[in-house]
Protein backbone atom coordinates (compact mmCIF):
# COMPACT_ATOMS: atom_id res chain seq x y z
CA UNK A 1 0.00 0.00 0.00
CA UNK A 2 2.94 2.15 0.58
CA UNK A 3 4.54 2.18 -2.40
CA UNK A 4 1.13 2.43 -4.19
CA UNK A 5 0.83 5.76 -2.24
CA UNK A 6 4.68 7.02 -3.35
CA UNK A 7 4.10 6.15 -6.81
CA UNK A 8 0.77 8.16 -6.70
CA UNK A 9 2.35 11.02 -5.02
CA UNK A 10 5.24 11.05 -7.59
CA UNK A 11 2.93 11.23 -10.47
CA UNK A 12 0.93 13.86 -8.53
CA UNK A 13 4.15 15.76 -8.33
CA UNK A 14 5.50 15.20 -11.78
CA UNK A 15 2.10 16.12 -13.51
CA UNK A 16 2.36 19.50 -11.34
CA UNK A 17 5.72 20.12 -12.16
CA UNK A 18 5.71 19.91 -15.88
CA UNK A 19 2.06 19.06 -16.56
CA UNK A 20 1.82 22.86 -17.64
CA UNK A 21 0.02 23.96 -21.24
CA UNK A 22 1.90 23.01 -24.48
CA UNK A 23 3.18 25.97 -26.30
CA UNK A 24 5.53 27.42 -28.90
CA UNK A 25 7.67 30.14 -28.15
CA UNK A 26 7.30 32.28 -31.09
CA UNK A 27 10.41 35.00 -30.24
CA UNK A 28 12.37 35.76 -27.66
CA UNK A 29 13.64 39.05 -29.07
CA UNK A 30 15.03 41.02 -26.14
CA UNK A 31 16.74 40.51 -22.97
CA UNK A 32 19.36 42.98 -21.29
CA UNK A 33 22.03 42.48 -18.69
CA UNK A 34 21.86 46.16 -16.37
CA UNK A 35 25.36 45.63 -14.78
CA UNK A 36 26.22 47.11 -11.10
CA UNK A 37 21.92 48.38 -10.76
CA UNK A 38 19.84 46.49 -8.28
CA UNK A 39 15.88 46.56 -7.61
CA UNK A 40 13.10 44.43 -7.06
CA UNK A 41 11.27 41.69 -9.35
CA UNK A 42 8.25 42.49 -7.62
CA UNK A 43 8.44 45.73 -7.93
CA UNK A 44 9.48 45.41 -11.81
CA UNK A 45 6.68 43.35 -12.38
CA UNK A 46 3.57 45.55 -10.57
CA UNK A 47 4.48 48.43 -12.54
CA UNK A 48 4.68 46.40 -15.80
CA UNK A 49 1.29 45.18 -15.40
CA UNK A 50 0.36 49.02 -13.76
CA UNK A 51 1.57 49.49 -17.31
CA UNK A 52 -0.36 47.51 -19.29
CA UNK A 53 -3.47 47.96 -17.46
CA UNK A 54 -3.09 51.90 -18.27
CA UNK A 55 -3.38 50.59 -22.09
CA UNK A 56 -6.96 49.63 -21.43
CA UNK A 57 -6.60 46.30 -23.85
CA UNK A 58 -9.12 43.74 -23.07
CA UNK A 59 -8.89 40.36 -22.11
CA UNK A 60 -5.14 40.54 -20.90
CA UNK A 61 -4.54 38.33 -17.50
CA UNK A 62 -1.58 38.41 -15.59
CA UNK A 63 -0.09 35.67 -13.10
CA UNK A 64 2.78 34.56 -11.79
CA UNK A 65 4.86 31.74 -12.65
CA UNK A 66 7.69 29.75 -11.61
CA UNK A 67 9.85 27.38 -13.92
CA UNK A 68 12.79 25.26 -12.64
CA UNK A 69 15.88 26.74 -13.43
CA UNK A 70 17.34 23.63 -14.81
CA UNK A 71 16.49 20.11 -13.13
CA UNK A 72 14.19 19.09 -11.05
CA UNK A 73 16.18 19.79 -7.73
CA UNK A 74 17.63 23.21 -8.96
CA UNK A 75 15.94 26.45 -7.42
CA UNK A 76 12.77 28.29 -9.12
CA UNK A 77 12.65 31.55 -11.34
CA UNK A 78 9.53 33.25 -10.86
CA UNK A 79 8.18 35.18 -14.22
CA UNK A 80 5.30 37.56 -14.74
CA UNK A 81 3.14 35.43 -17.53
CA UNK A 82 0.51 38.05 -19.23
CA UNK A 83 -1.96 36.12 -21.40
CA UNK A 84 -4.19 37.19 -24.09
CA UNK A 85 -6.22 34.53 -26.08
CA UNK A 86 -3.52 32.27 -27.65
CA UNK A 87 -0.58 34.78 -26.62
CA UNK A 88 1.62 34.08 -23.56
CA UNK A 89 4.30 36.45 -22.03
CA UNK A 90 7.16 35.60 -19.77
CA UNK A 91 8.61 38.48 -18.28
CA UNK A 92 11.73 37.79 -16.34
CA UNK A 93 13.84 40.17 -13.71
CA UNK A 94 16.01 38.35 -11.92
CA UNK A 95 19.47 39.32 -9.87
CA UNK A 96 22.35 37.88 -11.91
CA UNK A 97 25.89 38.57 -9.85
CA UNK A 98 25.75 42.64 -9.34
CA UNK A 99 23.69 43.36 -11.56
CA UNK A 100 19.76 42.34 -13.17
CA UNK A 101 18.77 40.72 -16.09
CA UNK A 102 15.31 41.45 -17.64
CA UNK A 103 13.90 39.25 -20.63
CA UNK A 104 10.71 38.60 -22.62
CA UNK A 105 9.67 35.76 -24.28
CA UNK A 106 6.48 35.49 -26.57
CA UNK A 107 4.96 31.95 -26.86
CA UNK A 108 1.61 30.97 -28.45
CA UNK A 109 -0.69 28.03 -27.03
CA UNK A 110 -0.37 24.95 -28.51
CA UNK A 111 -2.95 23.23 -26.27
CA UNK A 112 -6.12 22.02 -28.37
CA UNK A 113 -6.09 18.91 -31.06
CA UNK A 114 -7.54 20.97 -33.73
CA UNK A 115 -4.22 22.62 -34.02
CA UNK A 116 -2.56 19.96 -35.17
CA UNK A 117 -5.01 18.77 -37.78
CA UNK A 118 -4.37 21.11 -41.06
CA UNK A 119 -7.74 20.90 -42.70
CA UNK A 120 -9.56 21.96 -38.92
CA UNK A 121 -6.95 24.88 -37.86
CA UNK A 122 -7.16 26.32 -41.14
CA UNK A 123 -11.09 26.08 -40.92
CA UNK A 124 -11.22 27.72 -37.51
CA UNK A 125 -8.62 30.47 -38.72
CA UNK A 126 -5.79 29.04 -36.05
CA UNK A 127 -3.81 28.05 -38.94
CA UNK A 128 -0.13 29.01 -37.57
CA UNK A 129 2.05 28.43 -40.76
CA UNK A 130 -0.73 30.75 -42.58
CA UNK A 131 -1.91 33.83 -40.20
CA UNK A 132 -3.87 36.52 -41.91
CA UNK A 133 -2.59 39.72 -41.95
CA UNK A 134 -4.91 40.45 -38.84
CA UNK A 135 -3.42 37.80 -36.60
CA UNK A 136 -0.12 38.97 -37.58
CA UNK A 137 -0.62 43.02 -36.88
CA UNK A 138 -1.99 41.31 -33.55
CA UNK A 139 0.82 39.11 -32.36
CA UNK A 140 2.99 42.59 -33.54
CA UNK A 141 0.37 44.97 -31.27
CA UNK A 142 1.19 42.68 -28.01
CA UNK A 143 4.63 42.20 -28.48
CA UNK A 144 5.19 46.39 -28.97
CA UNK A 145 3.17 46.80 -26.35
CA UNK A 146 4.56 44.30 -23.81
CA UNK A 147 8.60 45.42 -24.97
CA UNK A 148 7.84 49.06 -24.55
CA UNK A 149 6.11 48.37 -21.16
CA UNK A 150 9.24 46.28 -20.21
CA UNK A 151 11.51 49.43 -21.85
CA UNK A 152 9.74 51.23 -19.67
CA UNK A 153 9.76 50.30 -16.39
CA UNK A 154 13.42 49.41 -16.41
CA UNK A 155 14.17 52.80 -17.56
CA UNK A 156 12.30 54.16 -14.40
CA UNK A 157 13.97 51.80 -12.54
CA UNK A 158 17.50 52.78 -13.52
CA UNK A 159 17.23 56.21 -14.53
CA UNK A 160 18.55 57.50 -11.10
CA UNK A 161 21.82 55.36 -11.35
CA UNK A 162 22.21 57.90 -14.60
CA UNK A 163 22.21 54.17 -16.56
CA UNK A 164 20.30 54.47 -19.67
CA UNK A 165 19.89 51.95 -22.47
CA UNK A 166 21.30 52.78 -25.76
CA UNK A 167 18.99 52.36 -28.87
CA UNK A 168 20.14 49.41 -29.78
CA UNK A 169 19.78 48.17 -26.58
CA UNK A 170 15.69 48.89 -26.82
CA UNK A 171 15.34 47.23 -29.89
CA UNK A 172 14.09 43.71 -30.35
CA UNK A 173 15.08 41.43 -33.04
CA UNK A 174 13.21 38.80 -34.98
CA UNK A 175 14.28 35.14 -34.31
CA UNK A 176 14.88 33.91 -38.35
CA UNK A 177 12.68 30.66 -37.98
Amino acid sequence: MAIILCILVAIILLVAIYGKTPMTITSHPWNHFYDNIQFSSTDFYVEVERGLRGRKVEGLNYAKESFLQSHIFSARREYLRITQGEYIFYICAAPFGTGMFVSWWLCVKDEKIRNRIPILSKLAGIDRGKKSFYQMDTEAMYRGMVHNAVIGVADALTGESGYRLTELDRQYKEIAK
